[in-house]
């Protein structure tokens, strides 16, 4: 049993709950005190746990009988920085996991903090100084990089990979498969139906990039050029119109290939059903049409596709608006 056990960052109950409920578990310390370097929370107690001073009294402490928590974890900046800030006192970090978080199967490295209700799948794993905060889910396979912030509700789905430092918003969930760039910021109840860049923000349903880092760095590398259109059975033929105009340069961006005719077929062209959403949240955003991701697999094309929004269009139009879009249209 060590003495004592360091929680440094008095906003979060949480965090001392979490603490308090390992030790009745496990009996690991003698003693729990927390620290803060706001100097006016300096005698008052979260769950009878007092708040000691700043974080400097760590320099005070016996490393071999002493551990440390960093419980920081409103942005993986200041997590990060605080992290930091109590390293330099060579106190050993330790791991908080809930006693009753199921972790069989999961890998972690070095000090991780996981809070009551985490849901984890077999795979899946956790590097150091990350916390999975109350209720997220963490699936099968997925890799979770250093610093990183799971926050209440989020939803990792299988096989996803966040780099270092990535915060994950509130109810926020990231589809399976994708890759999120070091130090991205998710925003919360956002919904990520594509690969975001490093350092990027991302918020909405589905998600739309909102921020992006200078240079437009995609973890690492310049974003991928378009491709040449592949050989097709379809012989190629020109947009016609506004509407699949505005398709041929929404596919092309989605898809990564050059010179789309609006008789390629969606899927012949590397379409997915991850691609399909992101195509539809573009036309939605674009054109003002939302229409259903069954469209694309019954009409999977651009000419088929632009058949049905100028429909909606006409349906959605009235009046002297009517022959305003028709001759739009044509």
């Amino acid at each position: 049993m060590k003495s004592t056990l360091f929680l440094c960052g008095a906003g979060n109950a949480e965090g001392v709950r979490l603490a308090l409920r390992v030790n009745e578990k496990e009996s690991r310390w003698e003693k729990i005190v927390i620290l803060d370097d706001d100097q006016a929370k300096k005698g008052k107690s979260i769950l009878d746990v007092k708040i000691e001073g700043a974080f400097e009294l760590l320099k005070q402490a016996d490393p071999n009988n002493a551990e440390v928590v960093n419980l920081v974890a409103r942005s993986t900046a200041k997590r990060h920085t605080a992290y930091q800030k109590i390293m330099k006192y060579g106190l050993p970090f330790v791991t908080l996991i809930d006693p009753n978080v199921d972790t069989w199967g999961v890998e972690y490295n070095g000090d991780i903090t996981i809070y009551q209700n985490v849901t984890f799948s077999a795979g899946a794993f956790i590097d150091e100084g990350s916390v999975v905060l109350t209720g997220a889910v963490v699936g099968h396979g997925c890799k979770v990089g250093k610093y990183c912030v799971i926050a209440p509700g989020a939803v990792l789905n299988a096989r996803v990979e966040l780099g270092d430092g990535v915060y994950m918003g509130t109810n926020s969930s990231i589809l399976p498969d994708l890759k999120i760039g070091a130090w991205a910021t998710i925003g919360i109840n956002s919904a990520i139906v594509q690969n975001i860049p490093g350092g990027a923000t991302a918020m909405g349903v589905p998600a739309e990039i909102v921020m992006m880092p200078q240079g437009k760095q995609v973890n690492g590398s310049m974003p991928k050029a378009a491709a040449k259109r592949p050989k097709l059975k379809t012989t190629f033929q020109e947009a016609s119109n506004d509407i699949e105009k505005t398709l041929i340069e929404i596919w092309s961006n989605v898809l990564k290939v050059e010179s789309i005719g609006i008789k390629d077929n969606f899927f012949d062209l590397g379409g997915h059903s991850l691609s399909a959403v992101q195509v539809a949240f573009q036309i939605q955003k674009k054109l003002n049409v939302k229409l259903p991701l069954q469209e694309f697999f019954e009409n999977p094309t651009i000419a088929d596709v632009a058949s049905k929004i100028e429909l909606e269009l006409i349906e959605s139009a009235s009046g002297a608006n009517l022959e305003k879009l028709l001759n739009e249209i044509e």
